[in-house]
């Protein structure tokens, strides 16, 4: 069953897409969290930042690398380049063995025994996105990382439509922030929001027309 969120923001189901895309962090696997209290101790270190508010700015501006997320905190900052190094170990160290929850995994066998092709749109960079797929049992159609040209947005889009062979329209992108709602509007492309990161108020102030879930499992109702 959809939950009170996603009724509230589209009563209405999606036709069934041809291929769903996910974004990885906080939406196939539950890591944001850990991710801003890295952040945050990285920021307090460099920059100065108060904790608190370098935690909530870090969350605010997720869903793009973590070195343009300093350059939107912390603007022409000399200290970014060596704050970007730390985080981008530190968090391999903390999050690099997280999988996705049996709930998850179920909702993307699922989605596959429906002939939905699933696969990744993430902007951690190539290797770790490989090194997910690699260790992951679901089977993922694509998955695609931050470089080679490709970033989370167009260029990955683009990539995915050539790849799986349908068009923007007939795709799906699911993610956890307020960049991907943007990411998947800008594209033409529909979007779910999952929810943790964001609540649904706030996704619905940016994207009003797309449902949101606090399950993946919630996907195979809302599709029809």
């Amino acid at each position: 069953m959809l939950s009170n969120a996603a009724r509230q923001i589209h009563p209405i189901r999606m036709a069934t897409p041809r291929a769903v895309l996910f974004d990885l962090d906080g939406t196939l696997i539950d890591t944001m969290q850990v991710f801003a209290d890295v952040a945050a101790d990285v920021m307090v270190r460099h920059h100065g930042i108060d904790r608190v508010a370098a935690r909530h700015a870090y969350l605010a501006t997720s869903g793009i690398p973590f070195f343009k997320q300093l350059e939107v905190i912390a603007p022409g900052d000399k200290r970014n380049a060596a704050a970007s190094d730390e985080f981008e170990r530190r968090k391999i160290e903390a999050t690099g063995d997280v999988d996705p929850s049996e709930t998850t995994l179920e909702a993307l066998a699922h989605l596959r025994a429906r002939g939905i092709e699933v696969g990744v749109c993430s902007n951690n960079f190539q290797d770790q996105v490989d090194r997910f797929a690699e260790r992951c049992s679901a089977r993922f159609a694509l998955a695609l990382g931050f470089g080679n040209g490709l970033a989370k947005g167009q260029t990955q889009f683009d990539h995915a439509c050539q790849t799986l062979g349908v068009e923007r329209d007939e795709l799906v992108f699911v993610g956890d922030s307020i960049a991907d709602a943007n990411l998947a509007i800008d594209y033409g492309m529909r979007f779910v929001g999952r929810l943790g990161t964001f609540d649904a108020r706030t996704f619905g102030e940016v994207a009003p027309e797309a449902p949101v879930v606090a399950e993946l499992t919630e996907l195979l109702t809302l599709f029809v």
